[in-house]
């Protein structure tokens, strides 16, 4: 069973990419509340190339999970027929499903505390966009003057 070796090895390296991207977007959450554009921008940047790899790592860990299950189990599915992490754990013994479990447990947490760090610094974008337009409104009178005056 090298697939399933593999497989725990993909998921832990997901898992660890995926610990890495949360800590970008925590730096980026500051630098968001400090108004330090540069970090956003630089924070952006290394999540763009962190999610590449992500992503492969997904498509693989998707490909092996299949393929592990039908090694394993009387019903082969096809390429198209999701196989969920979990079905394949019940199936395996002892020690093979906790590492797996174990693994996948760690992916799990990681995707839930993105999310979470997502959802905060969606609401601080949104309420630094509302703060500016409010801002621009009332300095502009409802935007019916321009903010600097160009007459000389």
């Amino acid at each position: 069973m090298n697939n399933l070796v593999h497989l725990a090895e993909v998921i832990a390296t997901e898992a660890e990419l995926t610990e890495q991207l949360i800590e970008m977007m925590k730096r980026q959450q500051l630098a968001l509340m400090e108004t330090d554009a540069e970090t956003v921008a630089a924070m952006v940047d290394n999540q763009e190339e962190l999610l590449l790899p992500i992503e492969g790592l997904e498509q693989e860990r998707i490909r092996l999970t299949r393929e592990v299950w039908n090694e394993i189990a009387s019903r082969q599915v096809t390429d198209n027929a999701p196989v969920h992490l979990s079905a394949l754990i019940e199936r395996l013994p002892g020690d093979e499903a906790q590492r797996l479990s174990s693994a996948g447990s760690r992916l799990h947490t990681a995707v839930v505390q993105m999310l979470k760090v997502n959802q905060a610094n969606q609401f601080l974008i949104e309420h630094s966009r509302r703060f500016i337009r409010d801002t621009f409104r009332i300095v502009t009178d409802g935007y019916s003057r321009q903010l600097i005056d160009h007459r000389i």
